[in-house]
């Protein structure tokens, strides 16, 4: 509990810091994977750290990555999984749909664009068949670990 009170005070510090605000807090350390997640959202949401550059629809399903793939890994916790599975779905169609950036345009990022709504709606029918945490998890670590190809292949700054 008091992991999810630090994430959430971390989540609404993140917010309220004016635009171009200088950070005053400390280094993240690597294995404390709130922290990490809350100084990525935040780098995100002030448009300097990985962003496909000028692909928002890669942008909003990394968003809802992040909302879903975070408290699986870190606390065994499906249940954003469970409830935004068909947000991710429609964001991977668009994804899908949608024309990658110049930068974005090689071989291996159009393979893994083009998997990425048959990967997602995987762990859609897991989801709707009430799968277990186990086994919906590893589904979300593989999911997790093909969009990265996207979001690494086309990503500026920091990864996650």
């Amino acid at each position: 509990m008091l992991n999810r009170a630090i994430f959430a005070a971390a989540i609404a510090l993140a917010l309220s810091a004016p635009a171009g605000a200088q950070a005053t807090q400390p280094a993240v350390k690597k294995d404390d994977h709130a922290a990490m997640h809350a100084e990525h959202m935040k780098q995100m949401q002030a448009g300097k750290e990985a962003k496909a550059e000028g692909w928002k629809e890669l942008d909003a399903y990394h968003m809802l990555m992040m909302a879903t793939w975070h408290p699986a890994k870190d606390k065994n916790d499906l249940s954003a999984t469970r409830a935004k599975i068909g947000e991710m779905v429609a964001a991977a169609k668009a994804v899908a749909a949608s024309k990658a950036p110049a930068m974005c345009q090689k071989v291996e990022l159009a393979k893994a664009q083009a998997g990425l709504t048959g990967e997602t709606e995987k762990v859609a029918a897991m989801v709707s068949v009430k799968a277990d945490d186990t086994a919906l998890k590893a589904a979300m670590k593989t999911l997790h670990d093909r969009f990265e190809v996207l979001e690494q292949g086309c990503a500026t700054g920091m990864k996650h």
